[in-house]
């Protein structure tokens, strides 16, 4: 007669272990995210957020490009690994849209409100427009000595700062003296923003400031050539 009672005591008990374990796992995870968020060295977590942001498949980005108080570009987008991108907004004041993919280049704005057709044309590529079109350009370093990181109670990003060498012919030909404040999503890992400035080698007071945001990474987004 006791069989029941048994059976059914069993039964809550090993209920009660399932979730006891269950518990401790989650409180487990949890405990280990938390750590690896807090203790991870700041130069670790910029290489890897580098790597993750370098290698996304896609993003969108709005970027704003100033020397000394002009505003040069003002411009916001997407790209698609490995050379597509779709960029829309103002440069030198005047109003632009491009869209590269491949070998090909359309541009609206610039010379005509009409989209024209620039085939086998690398400006994707050319020194005036290297930086709208690939923002992650930007990140490319020959060395970065010290990372420190930056408290923000404003925000739950990892706030990094540092003064790289760069690696970009263009920049290290006209600026020095480079400063980078980057803001680190933990969980997944990637750039969202960056602050980015720099003395002028010719005159100080051409000062550079890149101010980029970037999300979507790893989305699926898609490119389509206009119609001409």
């Amino acid at each position: 007669m006791s069989r029941p009672y048994s059976f059914l005591l069993n039964k809550k008990l090993l209920l009660i272990a399932v979730i006891s374990v269950l518990c401790l796992a989650g409180v487990y995870r949890g405990a280990e995210t938390y750590l690896a968020n807090v203790r991870v060295p700041p130069k670790e977590r910029l290489t890897v957020a580098l790597d993750k942001t370098i290698n996304s498949s896609a993003f969108r980005f709005r970027m704003t490009v100033k020397i000394r108080d002009d505003t040069i570009s003002r411009v916001e987008g997407e790209r698609v690994a490995p050379d597509s991108v779709h960029i829309k907004g103002t440069m030198q004041d005047l109003p632009v849209e491009f869209i590269h993919i491949g070998d090909k280049t359309y541009v609206k704005g610039y010379w005509s409100d009409r989209w024209t057709c620039l085939e086998g044309n690398k400006m994707a590529e050319s020194d005036l427009f290297i930086t709208e079109f690939n923002p992650l350009g930007n990140f490319n370093f020959k060395d970065i000595p010290v990372v420190k990181e930056i408290k923000d109670k404003k925000t739950k990003l990892k706030v990094l700062e540092f003064n790289p060498i760069v690696q970009n012919s263009l920049m290290e030909l006209n600026y020095d003296n480079y400063f980078y404040r980057v803001w680190v999503d933990p969980k997944r890992q990637v750039i969202t923003k960056a602050l980015i400035q720099a003395q002028g080698k010719i005159k100080d007071t051409n000062k550079l400031e890149i101010n980029l945001e970037l999300w979507d990474h790893n989305k699926q987004i898609k490119i389509e050539q206009p119609v001409v």
